[in-house]
């Protein structure tokens, strides 16, 4: 009866063990999953910023071009005002 408990013990015991190593390969690859998950989401993002970051240059540059042509837009109209209003003058004081 002993020799018999010994044994299933035995068998109990390599059980387990096989149950173990088996789960610890599992999670191994979970490991790797995730792991490689991990990278591909950090390479993602990293595209993600680029992008982000292109279009708020081109936005800026857009701003930059607008501005300018605003200014100069408003250079020539105070250029054309007061070219009026010179010649203005200068018929009133010929007058």
């Amino acid at each position: 009866m002993r020799l018999l408990k010994g044994f299933l013990a035995i068998a109990l015991v390599s059980l387990i063990a096989v149950s173990c190593k088996e789960v610890k390969e599992k999670a191994g690859d979970a490991t790797d999953a995730v792991e490689e998950a991990a990278g591909e989401a950090k390479d993602a993002a990293g595209e993600a910023v680029e992008e982000v970051k292109d279009a708020a240059d081109e936005v800026v540059d857009s701003v930059k071009a607008a501005a300018g042509e605003a200014v100069e837009g408003a250079v020539d109209a105070t250029k054309a005002a007061a070219t009026d209003a010179v010649e203005a003058v200068k018929e009133e004081v010929k007058n």
